[in-house]
């Protein structure tokens, strides 16, 4: 039981990292670099600003915070998972 929440916590934290990364290119950069002024709403790709709607803006934020809980998750699951299959694998001292 241990090791599937590990492995859901790993792999769920790995396939929001690349969805970010697909919606962070396909949108032309992303919010928490960007800026929204009088109305208008930029993404921001190393400097190069694209405007995108209200919507595309807040949708963008928001993953991009949720990446600042779910990569250090997925780091420290995979550590864990790591440990526990050299534990397992060590030989046991008596």
């Amino acid at each position: 039981m241990r090791r599937r929440i590990l492995q859901f916590g790993w792999f769920g934290g790995l396939a929001n990292f690349a969805a970010f990364m697909v919606g962070t290119l396909y949108l032309g950069g992303d919010a928490l670099n960007g800026k929204a002024v009088d109305g208008h709403y930029f993404l921001s790709n190393h400097g190069y600003l694209t405007e995108v709607s209200r919507a595309a803006f807040t949708y963008s934020e928001w993953h991009a915070r949720s990446v600042f809980i779910t990569h250090p998750l997925a780091m420290v699951c995979g550590w864990f998972l790591i440990r526990d299959t050299k534990l397992a694998r060590s030989p046991k001292s008596t």
